[in-house]
């Protein structure tokens, strides 16, 4: 289906085709696509239309929507879809809130710790090899045993593919602290890595959000949700967030981004006090 043709004429998405586009990504993924971002949807789709050399929408949803190589196409077409901009350390208030749990948990601990961190919405991985930085940079300083492993996410399969890689530019090196340097390795004077010691406390995965109630027996310390639930409408990030609440260890903390919810609250759950956060704890 690959084109040799430089440019390909396709027609602006009618109200139909908007319709029936965004409501496929509101029942596979219950990301909501309003209409004053139809633009944006529209190019999304016509972008890798053209470079399959499709030109009709229809042809193109009867080819998303047929087989194995329907699902593989669609997959590339979510990456388009969903936002990618993404940091080391984004949130620097969230990511000491984060340090602060397990330095605390560690001082409580028994015997050994076994620290569990779920980074929701990976993209290409900076927001969970973060965590995991961090969690290694606590555990050394500490002279109790304590372990951390990091589950990290996404609904992109070719974004968690690139943060399996775990390939950077250079420039993002400057928003790991210099203090956690020794977990990544410089390749050259373009691109870094991350360490084979911390690669090995990392498990990557596709998962996609509304599943996230299907039962599950693993339980995590600290779930970090930021930068996704903008997507989604108000009913669904709150299933959503009831959701991962199943997911939480005793105490465990969950981590969303200041500005995603205002409303929600669980009886399980209550708020965390900490400045510019917006985290809550299972009691």
């Amino acid at each position: 289906m690959y084109s040799n043709q430089s440019y390909i004429q396709i027609s602006p998405l009618t109200e139909e085709d908007y319709l029936r586009w965004s409501g496929l990504l509101a029942e596979r993924l219950g990301i909501i696509v309003p209409k004053e971002r139809k633009m944006f949807l529209q190019s999304k789709i016509w972008s890798r239309m053209r470079e399959i050399g499709y030109q009709d929408y229809s042809k193109y949803w009867d080819y998303i929507n047929s087989g194995i190589e329907g699902n593989l196409e669609w997959s590339q077409l979510v990456d388009r879809l969903t936002v990618h901009e993404t940091s080391f350390f984004r949130h620097p208030p969230s990511f000491e809130l984060v340090k602060e749990d397990l330095e605390q948990k560690i001082l409580r601990a028994k015997g050994t710790l076994r620290y569990k961190i779920w980074s929701v919405s990976c993209a290409t991985g900076e927001e969970a090899y973060s965590l995991a930085l961090l969690a290694q940079s606590v555990c050394k300083q500490s002279e109790k045993k304590s372990y951390f492993g990091v589950t990290a996410t996404d609904v992109s399969s070719p974004a968690v593919a690139l943060a399996k890689q775990a390939f950077y530019s250079i420039d993002k090196l400057s928003s790991i602290d210099a203090s956690l340097h020794d977990g990544v390795k410089t390749l050259n004077h373009e691109m870094f890595t991350i360490k084979d010691a911390i690669k090995k406390r990392m498990a990557f995965g596709v998962f996609n959000l509304l599943d996230v109630n299907k039962p599950s027996n693993i339980k995590y310390d600290v779930i970090y949700c930021q930068n996704v639930l903008m997507y989604f409408d108000k009913s669904v990030r709150e299933q959503i967030l009831d959701g991962l609440v199943n997911h939480l260890n005793h105490d465990g903390l969950l981590v969303l981004g200041q500005t995603e919810i205002n409303s929600w609250s669980h009886e399980k759950m209550k708020r965390v006090n900490k400045n510019r956060t917006l985290a809550f704890r299972l009691k």
